[in-house]
């Protein structure tokens, strides 16, 4: 697999961009969607290779944008019957495809009526208003609808897209993660030897190894940890992928994230970063289509109760011209914009919120890259070339004209790009009058804290293994309404995934690991619980056992119930730094 990709970069290596006449690629870039253009896929040049939309008849709740409802209340499901006339509508919820337990539950549908989408262009969109029975245990679950249009019978699902909670807690908490970058070529060596390979790093990174157990083995471990902190929901501000090596890449790397990603038991909001987003149009593909394709919008705004607000936007908001490479590494922008379109989404939303949020609700906004540093800030005055590519592109932008780019990519090489185009102070702007507490970003792989204005802005290092100090997650926590917690020290550091941040060790930071496979037939079970981190931790450990009565020897008990011939329990448990726990179930 890495010599068809490395092939396929060299091939199309061999069409430079510059070569091509300006007005010829904006033509092929296209002006609808706001550039975002026509070529939907690499599957309109080569019908052979088959995409998976995962977006289909549902519109939300999605995978990437999930529902959070507490049990008796209500849900509105948006579907698109895609020009049906829709009616008989089935709505329940599935236990999602990595648990053990099977039953379903129905959701008595209240009314269906006419609606409509900012995000999904269509004139049959359904808001389809649910019921959430109080039977439902707090859980995630898939969901499923299904309807009669036009005669037929047509059911869609969306993974994972349903949080059922008991209660919304005023306390709560959540992680940030970013640059995962599946299939990113980065992780075969140490990032600080980039020509080289480091067999212990290449074992961690699992690119593309044929036993999935072995597959990127970073994300996976990291995922664990994620799932046994069992957080509210979980925040991931771009870069899932690498997309950037040959035009096929986002094929397979939108295939194999969103199935990574999955290995996910809590709700996770989702938005794209630059190497999502690259638009190759030498082949057709364009990663813009893509994500609306697997994560749906990319940009939006959700609740947590009526404790939080939070809006995740894309940052790399440019018109495809801007953002089109040319089937290899070599691509134009990576830097943020958001343009006015989604600005103004921006606040409108704020606004909207403003008018029924409770004193003391938090504020939060996601995204790829941080909008307080700026290149027009950073690049310096003293380079001819940083004077001459600001005044190219205060004369033409959106898109810029292909000699601006060209000069904007080696300006890049050389100073690297943050925030590079439009309404970063606007956007700040619009935080600030609408009291936003907090600002959550990547990009640059590396941990970095900055208060400002009354507001937060953290930026997290790369779940890739290019992150530094480590790699790592931060880990938020409310109290009362304000931000408690959100660094593993006092230099403002994410939680390590490896012991130490010594990615190369293999070593998680903490894990559970079961006396007996945890799969519902056990009639008792051991989970030793391994802290390795220099703090305390808190962790949840479900356990799958054969339907019975059951006691715990340590933690707390937070949920046990019967489903059919399994028995559900779990227990929350807090381990003192450095430290092993066991938690026997027995009868």
């Amino acid at each position: 697999m890495l010599k068809i990709l490395m092939i396929g970069s060299i091939l199309l290596s061999l069409i430079p961009l510059a070569s091509v006449a300006n007005g010829s690629l904006l033509s092929a870039a296209g002006k609808q969607d706001g550039g975002i253009g026509n070529s939907t896929n690499y599957l309109d040049a080569v019908p052979n290779i088959a995409v998976d939309p995962k977006v289909n008849e549902i519109i939300y709740p999605l995978f990437a944008t999930p529902a959070i409802k507490q049990k008796g209340k209500t849900l509105t499901v948006k579907v698109d019957s895609k020009g049906a006339e829709a009616g008989a509508w089935n709505v329940k919820l599935k236990q999602t495809n990595h648990s053990s337990l099977t039953k379903e539950y129905d959701l008595p549908v209240q009314k269906a009526e006419a609606g409509d989408s900012y995000w999904k262009k269509s004139s049959s969109i359904y808001n389809v208003t649910v019921q959430i029975p109080d039977s439902v245990p707090e859980k995630l679950y898939d969901l499923e609808v299904s309807f009669t249009g036009n005669g037929k019978r047509i059911t869609d699902e969306q993974p994972h897209s349903v949080k059922v909670v008991d209660t919304f807690k005023k306390d709560f908490t959540f992680l940030h993660l970013t640059d995962t970058h599946v299939g990113s070529p980065r992780n075969l060596g140490d990032p600080d030897n980039v020509s080289g390979t480091d067999p212990a790093l290449a074992k961690e990174a699992g690119m593309w190894d044929p036993d999935e157990k072995k597959r990127w083995l970073y994300l996976q471990k990291t995922i664990k940890e994620v799932n046994l902190a069992n957080p509210d929901f979980v925040v991931v501000t771009g870069d899932l992928m690498y997309g950037q090596m040959n035009p096929q890449e986002y094929i397979y790397e939108y295939e194999e994230t969103y199935r990574v990603l999955q290995k996910l038991n809590v709700p996770v909001y989702i938005v794209p970063g630059n190497h999502d987003y690259y638009a190759q149009d030498a082949t057709l593909a364009d990663g813009a289509k893509y994500w609306e394709q697997y994560f749906g919008p990319q940009y939006f705004s959700f609740d947590y109760g009526p404790y939080a607000h939070y809006i995740g936007y894309n940052s790399f908001d440019w018109h495809k011209f801007d953002r089109s490479g040319n089937g290899t590494v070599s691509v134009p922008t990576w830097g943020g914009q958001i343009r006015d379109e989604q600005l103004n989404w921006v606040k409108e939303d704020l606004a909207a919120n403003a008018k029924s949020a409770q004193p003391g609700q938090i504020k939060g906004l996601f995204s790829h890259h941080n909008p307080l540093w700026r290149d027009r800030d950073i690049w310096p005055q003293s380079d001819p070339e940083v004077q001459s590519y600001w005044k190219q592109y205060d004369a033409q932008h959106n898109p810029q004209s292909l000699s601006t780019l060209v000069l904007g990519e080696k300006l890049g090489i050389k100073y690297d790009q943050q925030w590079h185009g439009e309404n970063a102070q606007e956007l700040v702007d619009v935080m600030k009058q609408f009291n936003v507490n907090l600002s959550l970003h990547g990009h640059t792989h590396t941990d970095d804290v900055t208060e400002k204005d009354g507001i937060l802005y953290t930026t997290t290092t790369a779940v890739e293994l290019t992150g530094k100090p480590w790699v790592g997650f931060r880990p938020f926590k409310m109290k009362n309404g304000e931000i408690t917690s959100y660094k593993y020290d006092d230099l403002g550091h994410s939680i390590p995934v490896y012991q130490n941040g010594d990615t190369k060790s293999g070593v998680m930071s903490f894990d559970a690991n079961y006396s007996a496979v945890n799969d519902g037939k056990a009639t008792s079970q051991e989970a030793a619980v391994t802290n390795r981190l220099d703090k305390p931790i808190t962790v949840t450990v479900p356990f799958y056992m054969a339907a019975g009565s059951y006691r715990a020897s340590a933690g707390s008990v937070k949920q046990n119930y019967t489903d059919g011939a399994v028995q559900y329990m779990e227990v929350e448990i807090t381990v003192p730094a450095n430290s092993e726990q066991k938690i026997n179930i027995v009868k």
